[in-house]
């Protein structure tokens, strides 16, 4: 069912291509570095998130826990139902009463692939996070690119100057809406410099000064 859904898809854009050939034979050939750029910012996304999968795949913390069992054990269900909604894998006889559509979406290249969940998890997760990092960039470059040709018309040998400037603007959209925008991440590693030198690591209680000698300590 999913190759006969896809092989549609196929069909119909490429037919819809075909009528569009030179249209999009110019657009390659003249945007092609532009291709390039975000198919490179998705790779570096996907490889980044990968690797700390790859560090981390158990992906629960020590003692906070996590909600890896649930999401695990809806996204197996939601692979294993023949109709829907999903059985529930809490409670037998019943049914999934919680939003799983994001699970299905997930699902399908995994049943098509053959991919096992608890191999197939740890691929998904660093895919929303490129397919997030890759819709920030857009907004960011459209955003800057659609205000440039507001204000005027520019010549052509502008073009390269303004993809650099919409390239920055959708690197910024992405680092602020990926990384930076997470401001416990910088707690986190300013906290984390300081228990290294702090005695027995506790740095609770700790004056300014402290806090601030322990960081550099920690940091050298």
């Amino acid at each position: 069912t999913i190759i006969g859904v896809i092989s549609g898809l196929v069909l119909i854009n490429g037919f819809l291509a075909y009528r569009q050939r030179d249209g999009l034979l110019h657009e390659f050939k003249t945007r092609k570095s532009y291709f390039l750029k975000v198919e490179l910012v998705m790779l570096l996304l996907f490889a980044l998130m990968l690797f700390i999968r790859w560090s981390n795949p158990d992906l629960w913390h020590p003692w906070r826990g996590g909600e890896k069992p649930m999401d695990l054990s809806y996204f197996t269900a939601v692979l294993k139902s023949t109709v829907f909604p999903p059985y529930d894998p809490w409670y037998a006889g019943g049914y999934i009463n919680y939003y799983y559509f994001g699970f299905v979406i997930a699902a399908v290249p995994t049943k098509l692939l053959g991919i096992t969940p608890a191999v197939a998890y740890n691929f998904i997760i660093p895919t929303l996070f490129a397919l997030t990092g890759l819709g920030a960039f857009s907004i960011g470059w459209n955003l800057i690119s659609r205000r440039k040709m507001m204000d005027e018309t520019p010549a052509l040998e502008d073009i390269k100057i303004s993809d650099r400037r919409n390239f920055r603007a959708g690197i910024i959209s992405l680092l602020f809406t990926l990384i930076i925008g997470n401001l416990e991440t910088v707690r986190m590693i300013w906290q984390g410099f300081q228990k290294i030198t702090a005695p027995g690591g506790i740095i609770e209680g700790g004056k300014w000064i402290e806090h601030v000698t322990w960081f550099i300590k920690g940091l050298a």
